[in-house]
């Protein structure tokens, strides 16, 4: 009895399309790793002679970032997919909606513009206000209470705690 003729090997399996914005993400990472590595050659060793000096650890986790960037990349051009997960209800083929980041994008940028006029805590109120606004809270008044509220905590907690300086803009004086 003869030997069934085996199925052809297909020298190149079915390719599947590269996503854009995992692509995207993936660059961004290395970016991001090649930015902290140039950052972490900046860090100055101040003649120590250890052997386990200021630049270890920020070095280990650029070289980290930089080399999960790489793989995210690989990855990427391969046609791979970051899938939500199974108890995430998302569906990824559905377009992006753009305008919750872009409202909390232009908080930020409007609360930083304002940050050294307004001073540190009425431009982070700004900034929490956005980020509760494009999550879809309506009520505006609690909105600022709670914004001015965490912004003058942090505000303290960094002055005072820490002993940072924030501009403190109109409340100079009251602070």
């Amino acid at each position: 009895m003869p030997d069934p003729v085996p199925p052809p090997i297909s020298l190149s399996p079915s390719r599947r399309p590269i996503s854009v914005p995992d692509l995207l993400i993936a660059l961004g990472v290395v970016v991001l790793g090649l930015l902290m590595l140039i950052g972490t050659n900046q860090i100055a060793a101040s003649g120590m002679n250890t052997v386990v000096g200021p630049r270890v650890f920020p070095l280990i986790v650029s070289i980290g970032t930089l080399g999960l960037g790489v793989l995210l990349t690989v990855g990427a051009l391969r046609g791979h997919r970051a899938e939500p997960a199974t108890e995430e209800d998302t569906d990824p083929n559905v377009p992006v909606n753009l305008a919750s980041p872009g409202l909390i994008l232009g908080g930020f940028l409007l609360g930083t513009l304002l940050l050294q006029p307004l001073g540190f805590v009425f431009g982070t109120a700004i900034m929490y206000f956005t980020v509760a606004y494009a999550f879809g809270e309506r009520r505006y008044g609690l909105m600022a209470g709670v914004a001015l509220i965490v912004a003058l905590i942090t505000y303290l907690l960094f002055t005072r705690g820490l002993g940072l300086t924030l501009p403190p803009g109109l409340l100079k004086g009251v602070i």
